[in-house]
């Protein structure tokens, strides 16, 4: 079994010189620019003391609940699980002025860590590939990535998945704390206990964190709206972005389809009406859940044939994570962020089939922050521009979707000589690239 060695391997004369190596400090160097460059865009907002994009309703949250008014989760039904609150009211301990750089703060030591944990793994001197792509696709998806609860969950995923195989356990109180922060980790949870990756460790690291979860609840008379984010997505229309979307919204810009979009002052997102929208909004639950769990067996019957454990868990992973972007009624920009961690770590096992996703997925990130926030308002008024470049982004979606689930039903059986190759330490590039070859789908 291939495994993902998230801990660096250093001198025995310090601890800390793997940090000198050339590679990493190219990685660290861009770490530095990328988190500048998004101060810099960030600093007028945070000199006034004010909160931009959705960081403005988390405020208000976190103010009113500070203030001893009713707190979602909690006193009410909320969209986010509970513990949502840890980035939202941590953000707000020094005041609402305070309250972007806060957050600011806390993203960028997330980002910091897992970027720190993925060049650990790097055996020799080679570019910092797997890291380089993370900092992109944050830069990439600024907006989302430094302003809303993803790009607090996103790093956690990255470092999860790198501890998998040396620190289960840990592994799985990280990616339980997310699945309660925003739901999306729990398909990571799925894959690792479908491909047996820990699951030992992570099944009671996830069952101690919901008990914790639900303790709380209870104790604050919260018990009752626990699970209110799950009633609250199953009610919800179908929003604009969706790749479900896609056909309704071109049909709605040419007046042909009777259609029409409106904007939900509660959730504050457009959703599309009519009768067509709401029949696929109703069903699209259904399918996502079917295909999810298609999805999950066929990760547990791989297992059974001898497949590298390592790819079958990340591949599946990949091919769950996607299943929730392209086949949910619900379309935000920051769910490409769901994927990005997923394909970080499989550059980090050194298979070339993890290339082509990453590229595609860069491409994706870029498109997205085309249209939001740049373009938003013209997509709101059906522009035909904005909507040709949502519609590309939406296909390479779906085309890493497709990708994912034909690797993972075509998966071929590991020859045992490949899987010990690809675990010695003392390896060069070129065999590694070999061995990792003869281990992909074609």
């Amino acid at each position: 079994m291939t495994t993902i060695d998230a801990s660096p391997q250093p001198p025995a004369a310090s601890q800390w010189a793997w940090m000198r190596q050339p590679a990493v400090r190219q990685g660290l160097i861009a770490f530095a620019i990328v988190h500048i460059l998004c101060l810099v865009w960030l600093w007028p907002t945070i000199a006034r003391g004010d909160a931009l994009g959705d960081l403005e309703i988390y405020r208000s949250w976190a103010v009113n609940a500070f203030s001893g008014e009713e707190v979602p989760g909690l006193r009410q039904d909320w969209v986010y699980p509970l513990l949502a609150w840890l980035p939202i009211g941590i953000a707000n301990l020094f005041g609402p002025d305070a309250y972007q750089a806060v957050w600011f703060g806390i993203v960028t030591v997330l980002n910091l860590l897992a970027t720190l944990v993925v060049l650990g793994s790097l055996r020799d001197e080679r570019r910092p590939y797997a890291a380089l792509v993370w900092l992109a696709g944050i830069l990439l998806l600024a907006p989302v990535s430094m302003l809303r609860i993803e790009g607090f969950v996103a790093p956690l995923v990255v470092v999860a998945l790198m501890w998998i195989s040396r620190f289960p356990f840990v592994a799985g109180l990280i990616l339980a704390v997310g699945a309660w922060i925003k739901v999306w980790p729990a398909a990571i949870i799925a894959a690792v206990m479908a491909a047996r990756q820990g699951g030992g460790r992570i099944l009671p690291a996830g069952i101690l964190v919901t008990a914790a979860v639900t303790v709380v609840a209870s104790l604050t008379g919260g018990l009752h709206h626990l699970m209110s984010f799950l009633t609250i997505q199953v009610g919800r229309a179908l929003q604009i972005e969706s790749p479900l979307a896609t056909l309704p919204m071109w049909l709605d810009l040419f007046d042909e389809s009777g259609y029409y979009t409106y904007h939900n002052r509660v959730l504050h997102t457009p959703e599309m009406g009519g009768a067509i929208p709401s029949y696929v909004a109703a069903a699209s639950t259904y399918v996502l859940v079917a295909i999810v769990l298609a999805l999950a067996v066929a990760v547990v019957v791989q297992g059974q044939r001898g497949i590298d454990g390592t790819q079958l868990m990340l591949t599946g992973a990949l091919a769950l994570v996607s299943t929730l972007v392209v086949f949910n009624k619900v379309g935000e920009p920051q769910f490409v962020l769901w994927l990005l961690p997923v394909a970080v770590v499989g550059l980090v096992s050194r298979d070339a089939w993890w290339h082509r996703i990453a590229w595609l997925l860069l491409v994706a990130c870029a498109l997205t922050t085309v249209v939001f926030p740049f373009m938003y308002a013209a997509l709101e008024q059906h522009h035909i521009f904005p909507l040709l470049i949502l519609t590309f982004r939406n296909i390479i979606l779906a085309v890493i979707f497709v990708l994912a689930t034909a690797r993972l039903i075509r998966f071929k059986t590991v020859p045992p000589a490949a899987v010990d190759a690809s675990v010695n330490d003392e390896q060069t590039p070129e065999t590694a690239d070999a061995s990792t070859e003869s281990a992909q789908n074609a």
